[in-house]
């Protein structure tokens, strides 16, 4: 009875709330919220309980919800999942009131370049192995830096 009890405990505590409706200019808008639970939340399950808040508030006016931005964070140990959404409450006749824009971001970039050697795993293995050891020679005095940085020219054919 007890572990029932404390299941439907956990399961009541879990929640994504977000906060009331903060006006940020002429018809513009701002809620975030926060998710937790001990299953764990993402941030777009909070950011969607966030426009579901924007989309309510804005029909109560008679209005649309017109999305300007947002973010999110997904729950991690210790930090719960997060959402901001900016927003705008417009009738349909407004001419700010259109498809809302969807601006795609890059989460990695890439630089190519022609002037770099690329060598097999194996080969740079061996070369990084090879370097070790002569610096282990180096600093035990049996070459000296003028032969470690030949030897290392030439590993790295240069």
């Amino acid at each position: 009875m007890k572990i029932l009890i404390i299941a439907l405990a956990l399961l009541l505590s879990a929640c994504a709330s977000t906060n009331e409706i903060v006006p940020t200019g002429k018809d513009t808008y701002m809620v975030s919220g926060w998710g937790k639970s001990p299953g764990g939340y993402s941030g777009a399950e909070v950011k969607a309980n966030a426009i579901k808040q924007a989309g309510k508030f804005c029909a109560d006016q008679g209005k649309h919800v017109q999305v300007v931005s947002s973010a999110q964070r997904d729950m991690t140990f210790g930090i719960n999942a997060t959402a901001e959404l900016q927003f705008m409450c417009l009738s349909s006749n407004d001419n700010d009131f259109s498809r809302t824009p969807v601006k795609r971001e890059a989460d990695s970039s890439f630089e190519i370049r022609k002037d770099v050697n690329i060598r097999s795993d194996r080969k740079a293995s061996s070369v990084y192995d090879e370097l070790l050891k002569l610096d282990e020679l180096r600093k035990r005095g049996v070459i000296n830096n003028a032969e470690f940085e030949a030897q290392k020219a030439k590993l790295l054919g240069k």
